[in-house]
């Protein structure tokens, strides 16, 4: 009988009851060979194998399930690789077309479609949080969740040993240079799974943080080549060395010292640009908090925004150029005199019953109190990949309590301990100052739900884009989080 030239490899790591119902399953397609990587002493497995003529690969010690995988790989003669989970009997009648991409030699790798889970409307687990967030790092967002960490997948021989058969002991590094090697992936065939399989919040984050990292390094890029957005960068250097063409136009403002917040005063900091239309309320309304100062950055404005926050008693520090997304909140820091540094936007109006909570946190401690927004992304499923970063950084950081705590997100307060911990600078990329703050000890928490997503306003250059297409706001923010997650992977690294 001529026999189809693919190997099926079979990890085992406990007592499988549907074992022989998977072996016959595998026999129908005629493979070249079935391999099984027993890890462990699994009792009954070795017998079934042998009675199904199967290839085994027995560990005495226990492995990683990846390595599993790696051994099979490496034994393996067939032009094709199917890697099967055995928790589960996947009918012949599937992985034939599931494989036939490569049979017919359109693809190179072959990943199970999981767009099912992904769009169904509960929760994401935190595996589906993290591929979300890595194949939009690796330029595939097309791919959803789809991953080489959910079996069953298929490989052809020659682009595993392109990648390097080791690589599969981490799957999220082996989809990363399966990606940046340009091979074809097809997800075009759904095996239905009965769950997303689940692993140690440890090991994930190791996974992803190890590829990132490896992405980075390969593109030389520390924003994966996702979009700065024209930051003006250049001028915070310029302000962190101490150079004197660097100190901007300012126009210093009333200043109130009070004992509201005990010992504490408090600097309230808003970046600027053709705000005409709300800046007069905005000012008023946060006179309601007693602040020392109330700091405008205005940056690029052609109306009347500078005239009418100095008439207010605004502090206004003025930049004729655009300084970019962020610039202005590194800026205000650095001319901050607070205690507490309250970080607000200037288009639209937040009522000082919403701002406070985030005041009195850091007055009682806290060194960085975030905005909560859990209760809205409860009712927007799937999540977008803006949603999807936020978590995937608190992940990486062993901070899962903070969701979708972020920087990313007005207002959130910093105390004036961490800003000299972190340094004013950082605040350039907000997910790397929250990341910072984290890493350094410092106490971090949501502290109050403000629903600014309802109130932004929303900016066509920035937060819309042609079908199909990321937006510059969006195409930032994940430029942002690269950066973030590879400064925490640096991190780690120097401290193994």
């Amino acid at each position: 009988m001529c026999k189809n030239p693919i190997s099926i490899i079979i990890r085992i790591q406990h007592n499988i009851r549907v074992l022989p119902e998977i072996l016959k399953a595998c026999e129908q397609l005629q493979p070249l060979e079935i391999i099984l990587t027993i890890n462990g002493c699994i009792d009954d497995s070795i017998d079934i194998a042998q009675s199904y003529n199967c290839k085994i690969i027995k560990l005495e010690k226990p492995t990683e399930p990846n390595n599993c995988y790696v051994l099979g790989a490496k034994k393996a003669k067939g032009k094709y690789l199917l890697f099967l989970d055995a928790n589960y009997i996947i009918h012949p009648s599937l992985l034939i077309p599931f494989l036939q991409p490569l049979l017919d030699e359109s693809a190179d790798v072959v990943l199970n479609n999981l767009d099912d889970f992904f769009y169904q409307k509960q929760k994401p687990t935190i595996e589906m949080i993290w591929q979300q967030v890595t194949n939009h790092f690796f330029h595939r967002p097309d791919l959803n969740i789809n991953s080489l960490l959910f079996p069953p997948y298929a490989i052809t021989k020659e682009t595993l040993e392109a990648i390097n058969p080791e690589s599969l002991l981490n799957p999220i590094l082996a989809q990363m240079k399966i990606i940046k090697n340009k091979f074809r992936i097809s997800n075009h065939f759904k095996i239905a799974i009965p769950q997303i399989p689940s692993f140690p919040s440890k090991q994930l984050n190791c996974y992803h943080l190890e590829a990132i990292e490896n992405w980075v390094n390969i593109l030389q890029d520390p924003r994966g080549n996702y979009t700065d957005n024209n930051r003006r960068r250049d001028i915070i250097l310029e302000l962190q060395n101490g150079e004197q063409r660097a100190i901007p136009k300012i126009i210093i403002g009333k200043e109130f010292y009070s004992h509201t917040y005990g010992n504490k005063q408090l600097s309230i900091i808003i970046p600027v640009q053709n705000e005409e239309k709300t800046i007069e309320s905005i000012i008023f309304e946060v006179q309601k908090l007693k602040p020392l100062e109330i700091i405008l950055i205005v940056n690029g404005s052609t109306d009347k925004t500078e005239e009418l926050a100095k008439n207010c008693g605004a502090t206004v520090i003025t930049y004729k150029e655009v300084l970019g997304i962020d610039t202005g909140r590194a800026v205000g820091a650095y001319f901050a005199k607070g205690d507490i540094l309250l970080f607000i936007d200037g288009d639209f109006l937040i009522p000082s019953s919403d701002l406070l909570p985030f005041v009195q946190s850091v007055q009682n401690g806290t060194d960085l109190a975030l905005n909560k927004l859990e209760h809205y992304y409860m009712y927007r499923l799937p999540y977008t990949i803006v949603t999807a970063c936020k978590y995937a950084v608190n992940l990486a950081c062993n901070r899962k309590d903070l969701g979708m705590g972020s920087t990313i997100a007005v207002p959130h307060a910093f105390s004036r301990k961490c800003i000299d911990t972190i340094g004013f600078h950082s605040l350039l990329s907000p997910t790397l100052s929250q990341v910072k703050t984290i890493l350094a000890g410092l106490h971090v928490q949501k502290v109050h739900s403000v629903d600014v997503d309802k109130i932004n306003r929303v900016r066509p250059e920035k937060h819309f884009s042609k079908e199909g297409y990321l937006s510059l706001a969006t195409q930032q923010i994940i430029g942002d989080h690269i950066e973030a997650i590879y400064y925490i992977a640096e991190q780690k690294r120097g401290t193994e």
